[in-house]
């Protein structure tokens, strides 16, 4: 969404807020109407506000797809402090759809450093050009001093070098 979108969005709310204010104070209806548009229009405004940051694009932290084509990557390693627990964020396009349209997608994935040894390897190999195939695996990883404490919940990927497409001889 571009900032004049969001503007027109955040205009339409306030326009809806304020014919809720004169819903609930310049009219003779009765309170339980009043307090059913009050509930509908907060259950909107609340609806709205959690899906806000999907629909501008900011990174999900549902699921990665099973099989999905890696375009990029940025890791943010944990603070030493452990303030921060450190974040992988994946561009991805999903190879699971069934000819739709693949777009790609944000992700944020909790920060592991096994997951990051694999992602380095996977983003020289996207800088040179190879493309990278990435998949989930079921194993989770092994937990031990060098994990500080991310195993918990890590998302254990692995990337191949993408095949050639097969085109039919002529």
């Amino acid at each position: 969404m571009s900032t004049p979108s969001v503007a027109a969005f955040v205009a339409g709310y306030i326009v809806i807020a304020l014919l809720l204010a004169n819903l609930l104070f310049c009219t003779r209806w009765r309170w339980w109407i009043k307090l059913a548009a009050l509930l509908w229009v907060a259950g909107l405004f609340q609806i709205t506000y959690r899906s806000l940051p999907d629909l501008l694009g900011w990174p999900t932290a549902r699921s990665v797809p099973e099989r999905f084509n890696l375009m990029g990557l940025h890791i943010v390693e944990p603070d030493k402090s452990g303030s921060t627990k450190g974040d992988i964020y994946l561009w991805v396009t999903d190879l699971n759809l069934d000819g739709s349209a693949r777009v790609p997608r944000a992700f944020v994935v909790p920060f592991h450093p096994e997951l990051q040894v694999k992602l380095i390897a996977a983003g020289t190999k996207l800088r040179k050009g190879l493309p990278q195939l990435g998949e989930q695996v079921d194993t989770p990883f092994e937990s031990g001093p060098a994990t500080l404490g991310h195993a918990d919940n890590a998302l254990n990927l692995d990337f191949y070098d993408m095949p050639d497409p097969l085109f039919p001889e002529r």
